[in-house]
């Protein structure tokens, strides 16, 4: 089995090259944020602000934010999935809400990005408490709810609940379905088939953050 923590080749033989291809293509395609606009925001040229910290960045600008936060920052949550947008397990949050890793430029990104790792902080922050706690409830409800079976797509599902109860705190299981099926640019898609887990996890996690 091939190493899940390699970028894809961009050249050479293999089904991974042109996927690996078309997501720097689709990144370039979205690239319409100058420096300045981002600067205008707080965030040096050049960098980017990840899970409170902000990182230079030595990627050319249409290089896709998943491979800035894997290759240069060393964050394992975002995974490649697809590298076409349409299974998402490259998701992370985007000044809250969940956006494809995988096809957006990195420079794109004017606000403050949040990959799993930093999931605690966020809540840490939400609820003014001075340390941040091991887990968000989000992550302690996919635990006790014993969601993942081979768990590859379950960082971007995490994602997806987070974004969702921090705008639905107490969201009906059709907002939850919704919110999974129905966010562009595809449905989030789990191989192993854990929907029914994720939907009581979700649930689980909106008692506990309440």
């Amino acid at each position: 089995m091939a190493d899940e923590n390699a970028r894809p080749a961009e050249d050479g033989p293999g089904p991974m090259s042109g996927r690996a291809r078309v997501a720097v293509g689709a990144g370039a395609a979205v690239a319409g944020i100058v420096d300045g606009a981002r600067s205008g925001q707080g965030i040096a040229a050049g960098s980017i602000r990840v899970n409170g910290t902000e990182h230079q960045v030595q990627a050319s600008s249409n290089t896709p934010l998943l491979y800035v936060l894997r290759d240069e920052m060393g964050l394992k949550g975002p995974k490649f999935g697809c590298g076409l947008g349409q299974c998402g397990a490259c998701a992370v949050l985007v000044n809250g809400k969940e956006v494809r890793s995988c096809i957006t430029a990195w420079s794109s990104v004017k606000d403050e990005v949040t990959t799993l790792e930093g999931l605690p902080a966020r809540w840490a922050q939400a609820k003014g408490l001075s340390a941040s706690p091991a887990l968000h409830p989000v992550q302690q409800a996919w635990i006790d709810q014993q969601v993942p079976q081979c768990g590859y797509c379950q960082s971007g599902m995490m994602m997806v609940a987070v974004d969702l109860l921090e705008r639905t705190p107490n969201p009906t299981e059709a907002q939850i379905r919704d919110a999974y099926t129905n966010t562009p640019p595809s449905p989030h898609l789990c191989r192993c088939g854990t929907y029914m887990s994720i939907i009581a996890a979700v649930r689980r996690a909106a008692k506990a953050m309440a």
